[in-house]
């Protein structure tokens, strides 16, 4: 039988700009059926939220879930240690360990109002945890392969297949989909990219891939120069540059089309942007990472139409806040170009919402509150000090609020995350044992720390 619900709320956020006030959303079961004024209805079938705001869930565009047990084991080193660093720390970790690590993220993306993500995981962990937790999007099986000495392209393909066997299996039923990640051009060579393109084509899968994020990336594509080409060649990995821009290069290898979606972009050029325009791909905007890990600042302008907004890891960012993220976004562009007009609240919930559907391709079911939409919503309290006055909806949600100020989240009409339930933030995930979760977080924590590295190992 079809359970009708009413959402009320001082503000409903259709769009970003469309605001309505003292207003309410009639779901039935998984679909938005009604978007309107408040009407005179009172009974147990109404959830009246008071002083906040009603918006589309949020899409985040970019995690790494697997990674959250990391947070903050890796700091304030350049980019290349840092990747090296949470290589190595990877090895200790068990399967339960990656579980426990990808739900617990999964579980701050909901809290804080996200119900779609675009995740890249290399054990497929995530997946999981994200259908436990309720989340939608896509989930991008990462593939690595740079060494021409390790697997040939027939086995690496033979192992990807099998992994997204798996994730497809645990997608089934969600609004949950596979894709596909060659994980970078530094770790997966030419012929394995060319050949995960022919893949994702056969299989129509979407891809994602890390591309034009730093210098050390851009040197080695270009002329085969810097510290990550020197790493290569001290593992006696010949790295032939094609002189070329990272996107020219994956162009190049027939990775591009509109179903890619290329991360960070921070080194991306004039004539890269031609590239985006004809091929139709889309970009995935990271600023808190990209600053934090001294990369610099996405050159938006020329990233094209179709920008998503992500978070990336809790490593990178330490938080999968994306209203922090929103914030910090329109700071960075606006102090990087000196003009108050490169970016405004209202383009920034675009990109965190409408515009992230777009970038995963699901603009038919999420990203903006109408009739037959996904009921993906979230709930934001506008009752705390810092958000008081609130003459903006778009305003308050990019300069005031956090993740602390949401009230509820909404993913398919189903209530994953939801603060009216206790006092306890374990405790307001209906059906799901946080504190177990946590347990097998600390497990893994506890691995972290004990972590030496082999340097260190030989020195004692």
């Amino acid at each position: 039988m079809a359970e009708t619900v009413v959402w009320r709320a001082d503000v409903v956020l259709t769009e970003p700009n469309t605001q309505l006030f003292d207003a309410e959303i009639v779901t039935q079961n998984s679909v938005i059926q009604e978007v309107r004024p408040r009407t005179a209805l009172g009974n147990d079938t109404v959830r009246d939220l008071g002083r906040a705001i009603l918006m589309p869930g949020l899409v985040n565009v970019h995690t790494h879930l697997d990674y959250t047990a990391m947070r903050g084991a890796v700091e304030d080193v350049s980019f290349f240690p840092w990747i090296r660093g949470l290589t190595e720390r990877s090895a200790v970790l068990t399967p339960d360990d990656w579980l426990a690590s990808a739900t617990w993220g999964a579980a701050e993306c909901a809290a804080g109002g996200v119900t779609t993500i675009g995740d890249c995981t290399p054990t497929g962990r995530a997946a999981e945890a994200a259908a436990t937790v309720g989340l939608g999007g896509v989930i991008y099986q990462e593939l690595f392969g740079i060494d021409p000495g390790g697997q040939t392209v027939t086995e690496s393909l033979s192992e990807l297949q099998l992994k997204l066997n798996k994730i497809g299996a645990i997608c089934s039923g969600t609004p949950l989909r596979p894709g596909v990640s060659p994980h970078s051009p530094y770790t997966v060579r030419r012929e394995l990219l060319q050949a995960v393109a022919q893949f994702a084509r056969t299989h129509d899968l979407p891809i994602c891939i890390h591309a034009a994020e730093s210098l050390p990336e851009c040197q080695l594509v270009r002329n085969g120069e810097g510290e990550i080409a020197e790493s290569l060649r001290r593992r006696s990995i010949n790295w032939k540059p094609p002189g070329l821009t990272t996107v020219q290069y994956l162009d190049d290898c027939g990775l591009l089309g509109d179903s890619t979606l290329l991360v960070h972009g921070v080194q991306s050029s004039a004539s890269d942007l031609l590239i985006t325009q004809r091929s139709g791909l889309a970009w995935a905007h990271c600023p808190r990472s990209n600053a934090k890990l001294g990369n610099g600042v996405a050159p938006l302008g020329l990233l094209g139409s179709r920008i998503g907004l992500g978070t990336d890891s809790a490593v990178s960012s330490n938080t999968l806040d994306l209203f922090e993220e929103m914030r910090f976004a329109v700071y960075m562009q606006r102090a990087n170009r000196r003009q108050i007009e490169t970016m405004g609240a209202r383009d920034i919930v675009s990109m965190a919402t409408q515009g992230g559907a777009s970038v995963l391709n699901i603009s038919g079911r999420t990203g903006r509150l109408e009739p037959g939409s996904s009921a993906d919503f979230c709930a934001i309290s506008l009752n705390s000090i810092s958000c008081q006055p609130a003459y903006d909806a778009c305003s308050a949600l990019v300069y005031s609020c956090s993740a602390r100020d949401v009230l509820l989240t909404l993913s398919g009409g189903r209530v994953i995350y939801d603060a009216a339930i206790g006092s306890d933030p374990m405790e307001r995930y209906p059906g799901l044992n946080m504190r177990k979760t946590y347990e097998a977080l600390q497990n893994a924590v506890s691995r972290i720390r004990n972590w030496k590295s082999p340097k260190t190992s030989k020195a004692d």
